[in-house]
């Protein structure tokens, strides 16, 4: 009884992700030095203090959160758990976004970020989940197939590059709340 608390608590606390992730968007979009247009997130080490600051900690919060909510995942299965196992890659990714930056294969380990994509699909698949929740899933999953595409491969329009890349941690991480929420 005991474990199934635990686990709930930190599938629960998986709020805390997309609402950092809010906060790094926001606070960028106030830095006259960061264009969220044309500039991804990382790259807003070289823009001010403030911004500096928030791109080195909120994603290692993000990433925090989201290991966290992999190891509940972990701990709400009857075994091993793939969305556990895809979360914590990712978080931990996150974590090392924060920690290295960016133009270093370690920046995001070598992209492992991918795992993003994963998470939501594993999660459906894993625990019963309302057909609402399993729609929500299965959207994202898909939209983070379609922004990780074209930029795997160099498609991604240098142009708007960052609002591709806002677009899409707003899909990614806006799940995590939804999952936060879900009964399983």
């Amino acid at each position: 009884m005991q474990k199934t608390a635990l686990s709930t608590r930190l599938v629960r606390q998986g709020w805390i992700a997309p609402t950092a992730m809010a906060l790094l968007i926001t606070l960028l979009l106030f830095d006259p030095l960061h264009d969220s247009i044309g500039q991804h997130m990382s790259e807003s080490i070289a823009a001010s203090w403030w911004s500096a600051i928030a791109i080195r900690i909120l994603p290692c919060v993000m990433g925090a959160s989201i290991v966290l909510f992999g190891f509940g995942c972990i701990g709400k299965g009857r075994g091993w758990s793939w969305t556990g196992l895809a979360a914590i890659l990712f978080g931990a990714a996150m974590i090392s976004a924060g920690i290295v930056p960016t133009g270093s294969p370690l920046h995001g380990l070598y992209g492992m970020a991918v795992f993003s994509i994963f998470v939501p699909a594993f999660f459906v698949a894993e625990f019963p989940v309302s057909k609402t929740m399993r729609q929500v899933s299965l959207a994202a999953s898909f939209l983070g197939l379609i922004y990780m595409w074209p930029l795997f491969i160099g498609l991604d329009p240098p142009d708007y590059r960052g609002l591709t890349q806002r677009l899409s941690t707003v899909v990614s991480f806006g799940w995590f709340a939804f999952a936060a929420r879900a009964k399983i």
